[in-house]
């Protein structure tokens, strides 16, 4: 009769994420519909299907849930400076971090926020602090790669690395932007040539033809 009664007993219910993790995830779906200042705390606790007071006992204002996603991503980015680490070369890294990047096999919030999280911090005291903050840890990881790409001759040991370092971001800012504006751009399967254009910008310049000295 046991046995009977195991084998009929109705299967659990799934297991709901904890609440910390339902505001966040319901806030990164509000932002990125209606965006940071489009959204209210009203909305997140509709999305989240929890009352005010329980998600005010987690995240006491909007810029507090803002700044834990920033935060969050910090084991996300990671995992893409491991790309660039173990990668063979510095060009091949950023592919590969473009690669993890867009195909979603590093889930990010910053592949849809990125120009809100942006914009936001440019005008947030609070929030641009802890973006720079997080931005500056994966920036010293990219800066040294592409010295040490200098130092191995692929790439121009003319280039300033902080100046190089500006336009490589640049180029990233770009690509996020441009993945909210058309969604259904593969960028993921542009990464190869993304890489080909962005090794032809930072080779070391051609060697000049050596003179004819017997003439």
């Amino acid at each position: 009769m046991a046995a009977i009664a195991s084998s009929t007993a109705a299967p659990k219910a799934p297991s709901r994420p904890d609440p910390h993790r339902r505001v966040l995830d319901a806030a990164i779906t509000c932002f990125t519909r209606n965006g940071f200042h489009g959204t209210s705390m009203h909305e997140i606790c509709a999305e989240a299907g929890m009352s005010p007071g329980g998600l005010y006992r987690y995240f006491p204002s909007k810029d507090a849930i803002i700044i834990a996603i920033v935060e969050e991503e910090r084991a996300a980015r990671a995992s893409l400076m491991a790309c660039l680490e173990q990668a063979p070369g510095f060009v091949a890294g950023l592919v590969a971090m473009g690669d993890a990047l867009f195909s979603g096999a590093v889930p990010m919030a910053c592949v849809e926020l990125a120009p809100e999280i942006s914009a936001e911090a440019a005008r947030n005291p609070v929030l641009k602090a802890k973006f720079d903050e997080v931005e500056a840890e994966m920036e010293e990881v990219i800066r040294r790669a592409f010295v040490a790409a200098q130092a191995r001759g692929e790439v121009d040991p003319a280039l300033d690395p902080d100046l190089a370092l500006v336009m490589i971001n640049a180029i990233g800012d770009g690509l996020l932007l441009r993945s909210r504006l058309e969604p259904d751009l593969p960028l993921a399967t542009l990464m190869p040539l993304l890489g080909e254009l962005i090794a032809r910008m930072l080779a070391p310049p051609a060697a000049p033809p050596s003179s004819d000295l017997t003439r």
